[in-house]
């Protein structure tokens, strides 16, 4: 018991907020923080939350056993919710069996665990964080040549650009990329969290259009959302975005959420020296040239120059994905949203 924390039973989650802002590697308010969500039936920050408190004590911060062994146990209990949720949420959506597309059925025993990816002998790999859709081909940048809709998109360059410049004259409109969560466990997310460095401007909300953010620039969305195979994804895709890096600032390596979609940069203000680095490839912004890359392969950026780099961000879906696979993708996180 020496040096051990113990749980408090009473711990309310105001309090549990309120120290892990103090000390996000507190794992009794780690701790106390699931139990709250798990009560709240908050099931999916409650796994989160759960899962924080193992990877803690995996590294060293102190807990009871007996404590460690029940979030262990919570996080058992929530991995089988999830799988029955999932299933029979398909199933009610006539997805199951042989209604099911090859790869997607691939996709839910990985991500269930009955499957393991096969070996990976790429030095950069895909590494996404949500969600890995197997048997793609893979890539770092794509080529532009096999998207026909970027020439038009790259048409509209100055227009955008036009908007974009009146936004930059009030900075009030850009908010860091990376801000605090508190129904979610978060590290130091790469050094970037509530840093302005990496600011944006997003003109979808969870996937939604944000009309006051539109508002603020409607030729940008009208083109993108008019013009690119936009990937759909229940509360997390489309993403259109302003993305302003600051002078003399870099992104660090790090990867993205979901193998199913491809990121876009359309380049509009490039005041010098920078780059985009996708696993061991490197190139470097052109106002106006559009840029496709596989975020889920570890990426960094850098703006070397003396004043601040701004593209236009948006996802795309693979183009290697059959209708039936992007519906049923779609439907997948329907039902872990419901869940």
């Amino acid at each position: 018991m020496s040096g051990i924390d113990s749980p408090d039973p009473f711990m309310e989650e105001a309090e549990a907020d309120r120290r892990l802002i103090v000390d996000r590697r507190d794992i009794i308010a780690t701790l106390a923080k699931a139990d709250c969500r798990m009560l709240a039936a908050d099931y999916r920050s409650a796994n989160a939350f759960y899962g924080q408190v193992g990877r803690l004590a995996g590294e060293g911060v102190a807990i009871e056993r007996d404590e460690l062994l029940r979030a262990r146990d919570a996080c058992l209990w929530l991995a089988d919710r999830f799988r029955l949720n999932i299933v029979e949420g398909l199933a009610a959506r006539g997805i199951a069996g042989s209604a099911m597309h090859p790869r997607f059925a691939k996709s839910l025993t990985i991500m269930f665990g009955e499957q393991q990816r096969e070996p990976v002998f790429e030095r950069f790999p895909q590494l996404p964080q949500m969600y890995f859709y197997p048997d793609l081909p893979y890539l770092q940048f794509d080529d532009p040549r096999r998207h026909p809709w970027i020439a038009a998109v790259e048409r509209e360059t100055d227009a955008i650009r036009g908007e974009a410049a009146k936004l930059l004259q009030s900075s009030g409109n850009f908010a860091p990329y990376v801000s605090t969560d508190h129904q979610r466990p978060q590290g130091d997310v790469h050094g970037l969290l509530d840093d302005p460095s990496w600011s944006t401007l997003d003109l979808t909300i969870k996937g939604q259009p944000a009309p006051e953010r539109i508002a603020l620039s409607p030729h940008a969305f009208e083109t993108i959302s008019g013009l690119a195979p936009l990937c759909q994804i229940s509360n997390r895709a489309p993403s259109i975005m302003f993305s302003l890096l600051r002078a003399g600032s870099a992104i660090p390596p790090h990867t993205g959420m979901i193998n199913t979609r491809l990121i876009c940069h359309l380049p509009l203000i490039v005041p010098g020296p920078g780059r985009l680095r996708v696993g061991e490839q490197a190139r470097e912004w052109e106002v106006g040239k559009v840029l496709l890359f596989d975020d889920t392969v570890e990426h960094d950026a850098r703006n070397d120059a003396d004043s601040d780099r701004l593209v236009l961000i948006f996802d795309i879906w693979r183009p290697e994905l059959e209708a039936i696979e992007r519906e049923q993708i779609q439907a997948l996180f329907e039902v872990v949203d419901e869940g």
